[in-house]
C-alpha cells in the first residue's frame, strides 16, 4: 500500500493580508486574512516568544511548585515554576533563572524532559521542561508583579491534587505526569 499525504498537508496556505492589533509587553495579538484550500478564513493568534517549565525535584518523591495568582482566571494556582523566555536568551539559562526567582532554589543538574504548545488553536507559545535536580535552597527573589509563594508537594500529593482539579494548569499537569513517567 502506498501512504498518499493527506490534504491537510499539501493544502496551500497563502496570507492575504496580516495586521497587529496589539503590541503588549510580550504578547502581540495578529489578525490574518488566509486563504486555504480555496477557502478564505480569519485568524487571530498570539505571538508568544516562548517559556520554560521546571520540575524541580528535591527527591525522588518530592517536587517544589509554587502557588500563585492568576487574574486570566482569577484564582490562585499551584503550578511549577515557569517563565516566559527573554529576547534571544537561551532556554535553559531562562530555567536557570527563573528557578531561582520563584522559589530560590538552585539545581546542579538539568534534563530537558520535552516541549509541547500550551494551546496551539490561538497561542504561539511553545513552552519547554525541564527536570531539576540535586537542588540547593536558597532566597527567593520573585519579581515585583510576581505573587509566588513555594511550596512542596510529594509526587503522590501532586497527582491527587490533579485528579480532584486543585492542580488544574496544563503545564503543571504534563508535567508531574511526564515526571511520573521519568522516574517510574
Amino acid at each position: 500500500m502506498i501512504a498518499r499525504p493527506s490534504p491537510a498537508r499539501t493544502t496551500r496556505i497563502h496570507i492575504i493580508e496580516r495586521s497587529t492589533m496589539y503590541q503588549g509587553r510580550v504578547i502581540r495579538l495578529i489578525r490574518e486574512q488566509l486563504e486555504i484550500g480555496g477557502q478564505r478564513l480569519v485568524r487571530e493568534t498570539i505571538q508568544h516568544p516562548g517559556a520554560v517549565v521546571i520540575a524541580p525535584m528535591i527527591d525522588r518523591s518530592h517536587l517544589v511548585f509554587v502557588r500563585q495568582y492568576r487574574r486570566a482566571v482569577r484564582r490562585w494556582l499551584i503550578e511549577l515554576p515557569a517563565g516566559t523566555l527573554s529576547p534571544k536568551e537561551p532556554r535553559l539559562a531562562c530555567a536557570r533563572r527563573e528557578l531561582r526567582e520563584e522559589t530560590g532554589w538552585t539545581a546542579r543538574r538539568w534534563h530537558k524532559l520535552g516541549q509541547f504548545y500550551a494551546a496551539p488553536g490561538f497561542v504561539s507559545e511553545l513552552m519547554t521542561l525541564f527536570l531539576a535536580q540535586d537542588l540547593i535552597n536558597g532566597p527567593a527573589s520573585p519579581e515585583a508583579d510576581e505573587l509566588v509563594t513555594p511550596v512542596i508537594l510529594s509526587l503522590r500529593e501532586a497527582l491527587a491534587k490533579i485528579r480532584s482539579g486543585a492542580i488544574c494548569d496544563a503545564k503543571t499537569i504534563i508535567g508531574v505526569l511526564l515526571i511520573r513517567q521519568e522516574i517510574g
